[in-house]
């Protein structure tokens, strides 16, 4: 027997384990989540998109490059859609040389579409040269994982725009590689 769903707010989750079923709370209420690795689902007619898991791998030369030239994460989802981007991890594998970031500003970002030029479009914002957290100046492979959001003002939502990896400052000397791994769900404007 289904457990009562609760009425959610907006970004709240509540998983149903009697019947498996994940509910989400939108700005149009509740929503039914396919749990499922393909788009569309059985919910294909409501428009809500099973929970997705993508991981992309970058090489050194995209992180020796990533202040200019940022890396497409997921490509637009469609017109009348947006991702809604959960949790994140990011698997730093060593190469025997330790990169340094130069700069005040020793972020990464995860953005809706172009890199930030103001914090509407931020859904990650990661010190990766944190001397207690960060992993692009390791001196060994390492993990660091997040839920996407970080507590950032609350973004605009972002019709048909693709997510992006992008850092504003360059990155040097390494040879290490990085996999990013985003888990996220594709919603109905």
């Amino acid at each position: 027997m289904p457990l009562p769903i609760p009425t959610l707010l907006l970004g709240e989750m509540f998983f149903d384990y009697t019947v498996g079923q994940l509910w989400i709370g939108t700005a149009n209420g509740n929503q039914l989540v396919a749990l499922g690795n393909s788009a569309g689902g059985g919910n294909a007619g409501r428009g809500v998109y099973g929970l997705q898991t993508a991981t992309i791998s970058l090489t050194s030369a995209q992180l020796l490059a990533l202040s200019v030239t940022p890396v497409q994460l997921l490509p637009a989802p469609g017109a009348g859609l947006y991702y809604w981007p959960i949790a994140y991890a990011m698997d730093y594998t060593f190469g025997g040389i330790a990169y340094s970031v130069t700069g005040h500003t020793q972020d990464c970002f995860i953005t809706y579409g172009n890199p930030p030029a103001a914090a509407t479009n931020e859904l990650v914002v990661y010190n990766w040269a944190s001397a207690t957290t960060g992993i692009i100046d390791a001196a060994l492979s390492c993990l660091f994982q997040g839920v996407c959001g970080n507590g950032l003002v609350t973004t605009s939502i972002a019709n048909n725009a693709p997510l992006v990896f992008s850092a504003p400052n360059a990155v040097t000397l390494g040879n290490g590689t990085l996999k990013i791994t985003l888990t996220y769900l594709t919603l109905p404007v």
